[in-house]
């Protein structure tokens, strides 16, 4: 079945999509990890696929929603704690033994930040309240055997706001995270030289600088404000939904390929929903059907769009097939896509790597960050349809590409 030969308009769907995304941030607003306002936002999204698929089920899963941001300010409270043994040792006595502390705060400082955010390790999760949150998986199927799966993903749960990022934009959340790497840099090597028995009392006091920077690491994530997260990422969550009806508004069922859409909970605190769905799946990997992801995160600055291969800020490959998938299909559709790596962050696509399944994310948000990311300035009314109706087609060319011929 070809796509291009059979294309009827998107349009409708896409309107689809706009109103849905409008209708949860209005009647549900931010979608904490756990929260009732996740749980009803998913319900009602479920109700709405129920109309486009044979199966719409929310599978339930355990996390602690707080732990993954609290890597900034752990880091900030050791660096502290650092700095104040490395002062008390340069101007007191027996500096090798203290220092020895000071190595100590410096290793949990980086700890944290590489395994919760480099790696998204579980480092802090008995620290923090327990919550229930939930993936919700719709399935069309195919019309005979199935030999070919595609499941299209995007995250129901929305950010706590970025502090800096509201106030400064993208220079400003860039200057606090650089000063406080900076002074981490800084006070490791003061730590080292202490340890090396030299004499560093104004290497010392030079800490003092960064201070600042570390009692800001307290004020980065503001845990009690939430976003809407229209584009981050509801406009994932209902792209998937708008293929979905697609296929049914115009009666399409693939005659070996199976269609699933899944929107998760939890990815703003370490993809634990997508983590979740994998670890409950492990048939996917074993059960002879050639399975592929595709993640859909912030649909919306069409200029920025891309196919992420490495994600996980670049710990993490993604399939190349899938990417060429992606990458063919825009072409199709008249867009030249870049593929390149997440620089920052991550997305659900790399925890379907990490489980064995074929995966790549397309995203279209200004890496700089953009000024509304994870901001209370991500609401409905900065949606753009063009750029949905525009990911929207290219997604359903490449759900056609591989109905037709697999990666």
């Amino acid at each position: 079945m070809n796509f291009l030969e059979t294309r009827k308009s998107t349009a409708e769907c896409t309107e689809f999509a706009v109103k849905g995304i409008t209708n949860i941030c209005n009647s549900f607003g931010p979608r904490p990890c756990g929260s009732d306002s996740e749980k009803y936002a998913q319900e009602q999204m479920a109700k709405e696929l129920e109309a486009f698929c044979d199966s719409v089920t929310r599978e339930t899963f355990k996390v602690n929603p707080k732990a993954f941001m609290s890597f900034v300010p752990h880091a900030g409270a050791c660096l502290m704690g650092a700095t104040a043994i490395n002062l008390a040792t340069a101007f007191g006595k027996g500096s090798k033994l203290k220092a020895l502390g000071s190595a100590a705060l410096m290793g949990g400082a980086l700890s944290g930040i590489v395994g919760e955010f480099l790696l998204y390790k579980k480092m802090y999760d008995p620290l923090f309240k327990e919550e229930t949150s939930g993936n919700v998986i719709a399935v069309r199927k195919a019309k005979g055997e199935t030999k070919r799966r595609i499941i299209i993903s995007g995250h129901s749960d929305s950010a706590p706001e970025w502090t800096y990022t509201y106030k400064f934009g993208s220079h400003g959340v860039l200057a606090v995270a650089g000063y406080a790497v900076a002074g981490l840099g800084y006070t490791a090597a003061t730590t080292a030289a202490l340890l090396a028995g030299k004499k560093v009392k104004k290497m010392a006091l030079g800490q003092l600088a960064f201070l600042p920077a570390y009692a800001g690491l307290f004020k980065f994530v503001d845990h009690n404000n939430y976003v809407d997260g229209a584009n981050d990422d509801l406009s994932g969550c209902y792209v998937s939904s708008a293929v979905m009806k697609y296929l049914s508004d115009n009666d399409v069922r693939f005659e070996n390929t199976e269609v699933v859409a899944i929107l998760t909970g939890g990815e703003e605190c370490g993809l634990r929903g997508a983590k979740a769905y994998f670890e409950a799946h492990p048939e996917l990997k074993n059960d002879g059907v050639e399975t592929i992801f595709i993640g859909l995160d912030n649909i919306r600055d069409g200029d920025f769009m891309m196919i992420y291969e490495k994600d996980m800020t670049g710990t993490v490959q993604n399939d190349k097939k899938v990417c060429e998938l992606l990458k063919s299909a825009g072409l199709k559709q008249g867009e030249v896509i870049p593929v390149g790596a997440i620089p920052l962050g991550s997305t659900d696509a790399a925890a379907a790597s990490q489980a064995g399944i074929k995966a790549a994310s397309l995203v279209a948000m200004d890496p700089a960050p953009a000024r509304y990311y994870h901001t209370r300035l991500d609401t409905a009314d900065i949606l753009i349809p063009e750029v949905i109706d525009k990911v929207l087609n290219i997604v359903l060319q490449a759900v056609y590409d591989f109905d037709e011929n697999g990666i």
